[in-house]
């Protein structure tokens, strides 16, 4: 009497792992491509948040802001929480005058957005400019 030996032959588990290769190498880019939209979604909620801010500046002083810490005369600064944003981005503002300002978010060196841009020219005269890397 023959005892049958029960598994799974060389070739069935190669076909699975193959299967399973074809399908991580199809998943892996989807997801790192969900994560970068994901901080860059981050970074446009706090360039946002910063653009809130500067237009009720400008409302109350007629100039916009020339940074998100600037104090002006009457030791007011713009009123802005990016707590949680400032832990994968630095957020700076430049250019700021009358017409309009620049947000700038840079990757925090050594993080998961280290590299990265995302930055909008603002301008009460001309379209919003974004630009991103």
């Amino acid at each position: 009497m023959r005892r049958r030996e029960s598994g799974f032959t060389l070739m069935e588990l190669m076909v699975v792992i193959v299967i399973v290769a074809i399908l991580a190498a199809v998943a892996v880019p989807l997801y790192v491509n969900y994560v970068k939209d994901a901080q860059r979604t981050e970074a446009k909620g706090a360039i946002g948040a910063v653009i809130t801010a500067e237009q009720t500046y400008y409302q109350l002083h007629g100039i916009y802001a020339n940074d998100k810490f600037t104090v002006n005369a009457q030791g007011q600064v713009l009123n802005c929480d990016l707590t949680d944003a400032l832990t994968n981005w630095t957020i700076s503002v430049s250019g700021a005058d009358d017409k309009g300002f620049i947000v700038t978010a840079n990757g925090v060196a050594g993080g998961a957005t280290d590299g990265r841009m995302v930055q909008l020219t603002y301008s009460r005269i001309k379209p919003l400019d974004w630009k991103e890397n």
